[in-house]
């Protein structure tokens, strides 16, 4: 079995696109000079919107965006820092400072934002129309949209102060205790000391009895601070709430469609979608016990590998399969990817200290974006690599828009990762005809769609239950756990044992606080993904300027007129189950495997 962590150990970021460190002598004049803009942009515009004209407020916004973007910068400098030492008490510091100054700035100049939404509608919609101010079309679009959810300036400077240690110090404080739990276990005969990442990997172990005794560990750390967990979880809900139910949303996912010019019938018809096709999970796992050679599968079990196929892979065979997939697709997609390599864009090893997961992080057109790993060398792992580097080369395609639509629109961020998984498995199916090795793959990718599709979507089912309740009253940690193996329930039915440890993994979650109702997106993209995956099976060559369209919107319309690119309909359900259609065909070349 090949040893990939030493591989892996090199590959570290080079942030200096960024900043020379910490200790930056550029930082302190960066901010004074951001203070002091924001005064003047203050002096400037304030309650004198209304009487710009056209290429005036086109200016205005020009110059919030001179503003901002050395402080996306200097943010993202010190999130990326963090992320690989968490413990480091002088980067927790920095990273305070940065986020109340960036807060306090953003205060500042709330004012602009708000003081559009005054407008009334009409207005609001001849701006948008206007050559001077075609830019910013969309934002005033939005604005017109999302205007009646404002909050007055002063409201939204207290809450954007009070969250730095209210609900953020909250979530600071989840992150800093799960990053710091280490857990002992004795595996292949050797007593070892795992991260949370390290344990939640052994779910790939081949032997069942460490598979089960490694999540037993991993789930008895949030069982035994349930009171910790439970509190915060409530306390971020209830916040939340409070501010949903001031600001006027119908219902708690509202908060995060409205701005994303999503509708929640929408929504829910792709939740109703993915729930209908639970059958699948089910199938597939029944399956799964059979090549597995088990009685039962527990959810333990649900990760495990195929008897043949233990193969780990180094990081320089990681690195190839990537590039040599994106090259076979397209030869500019390839070029993006490899700059990230070539430039030192990647942090990869597993570290003590380091935070798990994985993901990609932008902040501004002009500079590339980084790619954050825990890679261990396993099939999944090179999935993950491909699925940041979609990430990456998403944002490369944004970078032609200005700042503010330059990160893609929240439910279709996640189109080029998952596409780009496609393109990988593809190129791995076509290139095996050993009926193992087709096995491990379909496999991985099956799994992989679950969790990124069904398991999103049974987060965001526990989600929606969680906020209904919690908006009415506090919940304790034993009910939190009925409500989630509830949602367990559903989507594994009989065909897995849901062992009693996992009524815990809720609070292992960290998306539901760090970022509520963001993992419907997940789901989103996935069944996005495969439509769009079908359609260039169909199309070939042809498809391929449609997808760099598509990618290269960003934020600058909404999900709708940018899925239709491509020809589809966000609304109509059929849309939804050709993503799933595409899935079964998958699950029946698999089964069309074992005899």
């Amino acid at each position: 079995m090949t040893s990939t962590v030493a591989t892996a150990e090199p590959i570290r970021w080079d942030l200096s696109d960024l900043f020379s460190g910490i200790d930056d002598p550029t930082i302190p004049p960066l901010l004074q000079s951001a203070r002091a803009s924001s005064n003047d942009f203050v002096a400037q515009y304030k309650d004198k919107l209304s009487t710009l004209s056209p290429a005036q407020l086109a200016n205005a916004f020009k110059e919030l965006e001179v503003i901002m973007t050395p402080l996306y910068k200097l943010s993202q400098y010190a999130h990326l820092v963090y992320s690989v030492d968490t413990s480091d008490d002088t980067v927790k510091a920095f990273v305070s400072k940065i986020d109340e100054d960036e807060s306090e700035i953003g205060n500042l100049l709330v004012f602009f934002g708000l003081e559009l939404a005054t407008f009334p509608a009409e207005q609001l919609q001849k701006l948008a129309n206007d050559p001077a101010l075609s830019d910013y079309r969309y934002d005033l679009i939005l604005t017109e949209k999302t205007a009646r959810y404002n909050l007055s300036e002063k409201e939204e400077q207290l809450a954007n102060l009070k969250d730095l240690t209210g609900v953020e110090g909250l979530r600071k404080l989840y992150g800093d205790i799960t990053a710091s739990y280490r857990f002992e276990l004795e595996v292949d005969g050797e007593k070892k000391s795992f991260n949370g990442s390290q344990l939640r990997a052994l779910r790939q172990h081949k032997n069942p009895e460490v598979r089960q005794a490694a999540m037993k560990l991993f789930f008895a750390k949030y069982e035994e601070n349930q009171i910790i967990f439970s509190s915060i979880f409530n306390n971020i809900v209830k916040d939340f709430n409070i501010e949903r139910k001031l600001r006027g949303f119908s219902s708690p996912i509202t908060t995060k469609l409205v701005g994303k010019d999503l509708d929640e019938a929408t929504i829910q018809t792709l939740h109703t979608i993915t729930e209908e096709s639970y059958p699948l999970v089910h199938r597939y796992y029944e399956l799964k016990r059979k090549l597995l050679g088990l009685d039962e599968l527990t959810l333990a079990d649900i990760y495990a590998p195929l008897p043949d196929s233990s193969h780990l892979y180094t990081w320089e065979q990681a690195q190839e399969i990537v590039l040599d997939g994106f090259k076979r697709f397209d030869p500019e997609i390839h070029a993006f990817a490899q700059k990230m390599f070539d430039q030192r864009r990647i942090d990869a090893p597993v570290l003590p200290n380091k935070r798990g997961g994985a993901y990609c992080s932008s902040s501004t057109p002009d500079v590339d974006p980084y790619v954050f790993l825990n890679f261990q060398g396993r099939p999944s792992d090179i999935a993950t690599l491909a699925h940041e580097l979609g990430h990456a080369i998403h944002d490369m395609y944004c970078a032609k828009q200005h700042l503010f639509y330059y990160h893609p629109i929240l439910p279709l961020a996640e189109t080029a990762s998952v596409f780009s998984e496609m393109i990988i498995t593809d190129k791995l199916l076509t290139e095996t005809t050993d009926i193992k090795e087709r096995q491990s793959i379909l496999t991985h990718k099956l799994e992989d769609m679950f969790a990124t599709s069904h398991r999103q979507n049974m987060f965001s089912r526990f989600e929606m239950a969680i906020h209904d309740r919690i908006t009415n009253g506090l919940l304790s940690a034993p009910e939190l756990c009925e409500l989630y193996e509830i949602e367990l329930q559903k989507m594994f039915g009989t065909s897995v044992r849901i062992t009693p440890e996992y009524r815990w993994e809720w609070a292992s979650i960290p998306h539901i606080i760090d970022s509520p109702f963001y993992v419907f997106s997940y789901n989103f993209g996935n069944l996005l993904v495969m439509a769009l995956y079908q359609l260039y099976k169909e199309e070939g060559a042809a498809f391929i300027p449609k997808y760099k369209a598509m990618l290269t919107a960003g934020s600058s319309a909404s999900p709708y007129d940018i899925v239709a690119i491509a020809g589809f309909d966000l609304r109509d359900p059929q849309f939804w189950r050709k993503g799933i259609l595409a899935m079964e065909s998958l699950l029946k070349e698999l089964e069309n495997t074992v005899k």
